[in-house]
């Protein structure tokens, strides 16, 4: 009998998790309470170690107050670009970054932030060391 581990889609839906806790502003323990496990189960859903199941992860959405489709909001490149998406999503200042602007209600607001990132994005390309 050959136990199921998690697969890439697995530990992409544990980092959404993580970031869905940060945004609604729940340590693990509280989000483990909220959905009857331990603080050591979030993080291992978080980590990508364990598989969470439908029911459990709907509880997290309804706790988080994140509609079910952000779990698993990937886009056409799940195969080829999951590990460079995890990578990004797994980064504090990625999720700093995501969660603030998840605050801003203005749409020209937002538009301008991204603006400002895709400056910052440009100009470190350009002042890179060329080896």
């Amino acid at each position: 009998m050959s136990t199921r581990c998690p697969t890439d889609i697995d530990r992409f839906v544990g980092q959404r998790i993580r970031l869905a806790r940060r945004i609604a502003k729940m340590s693990q323990q509280k989000l483990g309470e909220q959905i009857g496990v331990t603080y050591q189960q979030i993080q291992k859903y978080e980590n990508g170690t364990d598989r969470i199941g439908a029911g459990r992860l709907h509880q997290v959405s309804l706790s988080t107050e994140q509609p079910i489709e952000f779990f698993f909001s990937f886009g056409e490149e799940v195969e080829a670009k999951q590990s460079d998406r995890q990578d990004i999503l797994a980064d504090d200042g990625v999720q700093r970054l995501i969660v603030s602007a998840s605050k801003i209600r203005s749409r020209k607001l937002l538009d301008n932030l991204a603006q400002i990132a895709e400056t910052f994005a440009t100009a470190e390309v350009a002042e890179a060391p060329k080896a």
